[in-house]
């Protein structure tokens, strides 16, 4: 077991006011949706950004949330980091924008990209800072996703299935809640899905812009859906790594990409669907927002309690997989 030194001591959640429903899309696309979106993926409705509005419109109000809730301001902040694919801009960092907006003064910064599993990354990351910064005390760590900016609104997958959301927490340098974590990643897929234009293989020009390479694009297919193959040996792996049995889980998270994968994952492991929870039938897919925003939404409505041990599994583009445990 790894010794662990951070507990979550806030949350906070924000998402856009703007609702697209799924009969939006069956009506925009002129073709029934419904048996895929919510039939496979679950989904009903989702959030998407304004045109006037940006991912640091979300971090904010969530922020504020997490803090009121830990009992602290922004000057007690150490760190302000921010897990997403989708930032403010390309340089400066969104952690940075976020710090100065909220007057965190004695905060550093840093944004962390690992695709769709940036937060679960991130999470780690800030406790292995914990573990080598004694001095820090509190670390504001959000989840956001914007990727709704990126869409091409003529895709009918994309642009119905992706939406806008931030979750945060307050992670105070204290007690043993980060139990293990494992990670695995396969860059052999690096080009099968992404947002390719705008860094230095393919910066910003005409060429760029013709090619549609600065929206969401699906340049290739997965031979079979690699969340429901790499799963659940990677939760096992976990768990072997806790030194509990899969029934010692409390309340396990996945990826908010697809329902059915991931009951048919619960099924495998032989896993209650009762000690899952999910949100895209309200939320849509947010990416680097979901596992957060899957435990806050799980934690409001009395899913998970002080103590129960928590699993959070996440994956992204690229490929990149994480799995994290800890006690709440």
């Amino acid at each position: 077991m790894e010794a662990g030194m951070s507990h979550i001591v806030g949350m906070g959640l924000k998402v856009p006011d703007k609702v697209l429903t799924n009969e939006y899309f069956s009506e925009y696309f002129k073709e029934d949706l419904s048996g895929f979106l919510e039939g496979i993926v679950g989904q009903k409705e989702r959030h998407w950004l304004a045109d006037d509005e940006s991912v640091v419109d979300l971090c904010l109000p969530a922020a504020q949330e997490a803090m009121a809730e830990a009992g602290i301001t922004a000057k007690d902040l150490s760190m302000v980091v921010v897990a997403s694919d989708t930032h403010e801009y390309i340089s400066p960092p969104t952690s940075l924008v976020v710090q100065g907006k909220l007057g965190a003064i004695n905060a550093m910064i840093f944004d962390l990209s690992a695709s769709c599993a940036s937060f679960v990354t991130a999470l780690v990351t800030v406790d292995s800072w914990f573990r080598s910064h004694s001095d820090f005390k509190y670390a504001l760590l959000i989840g956001e996703y914007g990727m709704t900016k990126y869409v091409d609104k003529d895709d009918k997958y994309t642009a119905s299935l992706f939406a806008d959301g931030a979750a945060a927490f307050i992670i105070e340098n204290t007690g043993e809640s980060l139990m293990a974590s494992k990670f695995i990643a396969d860059g052999t897929y690096h080009d099968y899905l992404g947002v390719f234009g705008g860094g230095t293989k393919y910066p910003i020009n005409d060429d760029t812009l013709a090619k549609g390479l600065h929206k969401l694009r699906i340049l290739k297919k997965y031979d079979e859906n690699p969340n429901l193959v790499a799963w659940p040996g990677l939760v096992k792996s976990l768990m072997e790594k806790v030194g509990e049995p899969l029934d010692a889980i409390d309340l396990i998270l996945f990826t908010q990409i697809n329902l059915a994968v991931i009951k048919k994952v619960l099924e495998i492991l032989g896993i209650p669907e009762s000690k899952s929870h999910w949100i895209m039938d309200r939320y849509g897919y947010t990416g680097s927002a979901c596992i957060p925003m899957a435990l806050y939404d799980a934690r409001k409505q009395g899913k998970v309690k002080p103590g129960d041990l928590v699993v959070l599994v996440a994956s992204g583009a690229g490929q990149a997989m994480g799995a994290v445990a800890l006690r709440l």
